[in-house]
């Protein structure tokens, strides 16, 4: 998770810090003032407390900051190790600035398990840990509300992202040149006595239709299911292209059931068709692939034709709505990489594993 920790997030966590002591320093001193048990030395000493204890507080804070991209178990130990440390650390102070500057003792019979330093050391430990514990609380609770917003924020980005790429495979369907270039397919088909494949290619045709239309626009599929509408597509323009193009689908069984994004294979497969193999005179094959490694799931979309051709150049609209898709979906986590030669051209997507019904 990917959290934005700008400047007003500094602000107010060093603000609240501010605040948070100088309530804890009215609190210590008004007792001690209205009873007439506090002079103004032990004001000064009370509240040079509060301004260590303020600035702990900022260390703390920025503590958080550093380790904040670690896992959540490292970084709870580290916060309480950090957290106990400060507390112990401000406690101990407290007891040598009382010894030097009030002149404070306490003594102990010679039969006690703690010495008159000790008991001191634990009664300012006793005052200052819920201060520290409430300011620490304070942060975790922010930081939960500030991700929660941001991860709404990126959700809502997501559906936008992936309403606008439904809209784009709407329009794709009704394109006149799609449908014209389909049903030429198989008209063609029919006149060559080839009606099993017409019909086949109006079912792939029926098939892929359907699959882009009954999907909400931020839903996730099995990778199965997005490989099944991918070779629908690809069905279709293996009706309109005929041997100059050949497909190549590898799903390991053991990812069938891994999640993707709808529709995210397909802007990868147009992008081939239209750069690779329209323009080409030799056959050309489009290698459709999936791997994992590493909790990383990998997808590649792969031809044999042109790589490096001017057409090539940028991601276009249809790969950057893909890239858009994942930055929106995963953050940091999800990439589109791509790769140009003058044997062929590569485009692979990487996200996290995840597999159907986990949660």
């Amino acid at each position: 998770m990917k959290i934005d920790l700008g400047r007003s997030a500094t602000g107010l966590a060093v603000g609240f810090a501010g605040l948070l002591w100088f309530v804890a320093f009215i609190g210590y001193v008004a007792p001690g003032v209205a009873a007439g048990n506090y002079g103004p030395r032990n004001v000064v000493y009370l509240g040079g407390s509060s301004l260590l204890g303020a600035a702990f507080s900022v260390l703390f804070y920025l503590q958080i900051l550093a380790t904040h991209q670690r896992s959540l178990a490292l970084r709870g130990l580290t916060s309480l190790a950090v957290l106990a440390g400060l507390a112990g650390l401000h406690a101990w102070v407290d007891l040598i600035v009382a010894q030097l500057y009030l002149g404070e003792s306490y003594k102990t019979g010679p039969n006690a398990l703690v010495s008159g330093e000790g008991v001191m050391f634990l009664n300012n430990l006793l005052y200052l840990t819920p201060t520290h514990v409430t300011y620490a609380a304070a942060l975790g609770m922010g930081f939960s509300l500030r991700a929660v917003a941001e991860r709404e924020q990126r959700l809502a980005r997501a559906l936008a992202a992936a309403q606008e790429a439904q809209l784009a495979a709407l329009r794709f369907q009704i394109n006149p040149h799609f449908l014209f270039n389909s049903l030429n397919a198989v008209m063609s088909l029919v006149g060559a006595g080839r009606n099993r494949d017409a019909e086949t290619v109006v079912a792939r045709l029926a098939e892929f239709f359907r699959a882009t239309l009954s999907n909400e626009p931020n839903a996730m599929v099995t990778l199965e299911e997005e490989f099944d509408l991918l070779g629908a597509y690809l069905d279709i323009e293996a009706a309109r292209f005929g041997d100059r193009l050949n497909v190549v689908m590898e799903l390991p069984p053991r990812l069938s059931e891994a999640r993707t994004p709808h529709l995210l294979l397909q802007p990868l497969a147009e992008n081939a068709i239209k750069h690779a193999v329209a323009p080409s005179k030799r056959p050309v094959t489009i290698r459709v692939s999936a791997k994992a490694d590493s909790g990383r799931l990998h997808l590649e979309v792969s031809d044999d034709g042109s790589g490096e051709g001017g057409a090539r150049a940028g991601l276009g609209v249809g790969l950057g709505n893909v890239a858009a898709r994942l930055t929106t979906l995963y953050g940091d986590k999800g990439r589109l990489s791509v790769y140009g030669s003058p044997t062929g051209f590569s485009a692979e997507v990487t996200l996290p594993l995840a597999f159907s019904g986990a949660v």
